[in-house]
């Protein structure tokens, strides 16, 4: 017996087979849409970007922890060094990635946790229209890291949500305030209690001027999503209750001073992201007076994509002073009291095996000289592709923050490492230590850290 189903002829032996005829319409109609899919005819593009739009969520909410993480070259967890003779006795303040979440950690000397500060996007913003675009907004807690911080000594803290903006958060890391504005990387606080901030225009707010030739805004915004990098950065200044205060383009600035070499050759590297800005730190007067136009409170900028230091004016934001070095990727310049200025020199090992390690140096831009202070030998070498920070302390050693291998580490003059802590973040992959520093033990007026119970 044979029944009828949907005009086929369905029996013992299984489905009848089409005829030739249908076998070729249906091999012309597949051809035919891949044909329109191929130039572009609707509706193919729209169905095509659902679908990989759709595969992508799916997979990034699959994560378990962030993809920025990496295995550690280093073993063992907490402080595994520490000689209080030659060490800077403090309270060590470390941004990041760890096990809790993206949080600010507060240790002592011994690695035993006083305080942390929790900084969750979903608890600070909801649904967000400001940050373009609007792919790079978070999906999860695994798809956001928190970039730069400045504790304030009432316990609150200044911090940015990498991409998407910068938030106050009190003692016990309620939110106080958020800008609508997306921010990046670092936080500079002024004599003023002003902030300076790497800051994004959005593409669409971007003049035509700006734009390479031959892109559009929607190609630039494609190239975008899922990279947490903005085509055109700024100088952004917020008062103290995080409302803008003044904003500078960096793309414009540098357009406006013609400096088509250097901008041709970052967009050759990556189009949409030709500055990448990391750094602002506040012009003293001792560098102020080794180059010459240059004032007190001018702005010193690190500009990675196109390895470069530069000075921007602080009332309008045009370039004042610009210089290439030896470093490379370089980021967190501080100006030292006798103006010259420190650098984290990451490098990249991707020019070849004879680049093993990353570097701290000191330039002087009266004399341009370059000289390495950090590693003076195999005890104190360190490496990060992205990121890291170093400080200069009172005792004449520097901590360094070695980002994607979950360490910071305190080392003499001389390269004796005299304090290192390490924070695994699983079995498999270390934290990622996105900036570090170190304190006073009485900076904080708080005698009492208890808040709400942290995060698991």
């Amino acid at each position: 017996m044979a029944l009828e189903e949907s005009g086929r002829t369905v029996g013992k032996k299984g489905v009848k087979a089409p005829s030739a005829d249908k076998i070729l319409l249906g091999v012309a109609i597949f051809m035919l849409g891949g044909l329109m899919s191929m130039f572009g005819a609707a509706p193919f593009p729209a169905l095509h970007k659902g679908f990989v739009d759709t595969v992508q969520l799916v997979q990034e909410l699959r994560q378990t922890r962030s993809a920025l993480l990496a295995p550690s070259p280093y073993e063992g967890e907490g402080v595994v060094t520490h000689d209080p003779a030659r060490a800077q006795r403090g309270l060590t303040l470390i941004q990041g990635i760890m096990p809790g979440g993206a949080q600010v950690k507060m240790i002592d000397m011994d690695g035993a946790e006083i305080h942390r500060w929790e900084i969750d996007y979903f608890d600070v913003y909801d649904a967000p229209t400001h940050v373009v675009p609007a792919g790079n907004l978070p999906k999860s807690k695994y798809h956001f890291h928190t970039q730069g911080f400045w504790p304030l000594p009432d316990g609150s803290l200044v911090a940015n949500i990498g991409g998407v903006g910068t938030v106050r958060l009190d003692q016990c890391s309620n939110p106080v305030w958020a800008t609508e504005k997306m921010a990046h990387h670092s936080i500079t606080r002024t004599a003023d209690g002003t902030f300076w901030v790497p800051g994004d225009i959005s593409i669409y707010d971007t003049p035509d001027a700006l734009l390479p030739a031959g892109v559009s805004r929607d190609e630039i915004a494609g190239m975008l999503v899922g990279t947490l990098k903005n085509y055109n950065n700024s100088l952004l200044l917020l008062n103290a209750d995080g409302e803008v205060e003044r904003e500078f383009s960096v793309l414009q600035s540098l357009m406006d001073a013609g400096l088509e070499r250097e901008l041709y050759a970052s967009q050759q590297e990556i189009l949409a992201d030709p500055t990448h800005i990391n750094d602002i730190e506040v012009v003293n007067a001792a560098l102020a007076d080794k180059i010459e136009g240059v004032a007190e409170g001018d702005l010193l900028v690190s500009i990675r994509e196109m390895h470069m230091l530069a000075i921007f004016d602080q009332f309008d934001g045009h370039l004042k002073w610009h210089r290439q070095g030896t470093w490379v990727r370089q980021h967190d310049p501080d100006i030292m009291p006798d103006g010259t200025i420190e650098i984290f020199n990451n490098r990249a090992r991707s020019v070849g095996d004879w680049v093993t390690n990353s570097q701290i140096l000191s330039y002087d831009p009266a004399t341009d000289e370059t000289v390495v202070l950090h590693p003076q030998g195999e005890e104190d070498k360190f490496y990060s592709s992205i990121m890291g920070t170093h400080q200069r302390l009172e005792n004449g050693n520097v901590l360094i923050t070695e980002t994607m291998a979950g360490r910071m580490f305190e080392a003499t003059p001389d390269g004796a490492v005299v304090w290192d802590y390490r924070l695994p973040y699983d079995d498999e992959v270390a934290s990622a230590f996105e900036a570090g520093a170190r304190v006073p033990t009485d900076y904080f007026d708080i005698t009492n850290w208890t808040c709400k119970e942290t995060k698991s």
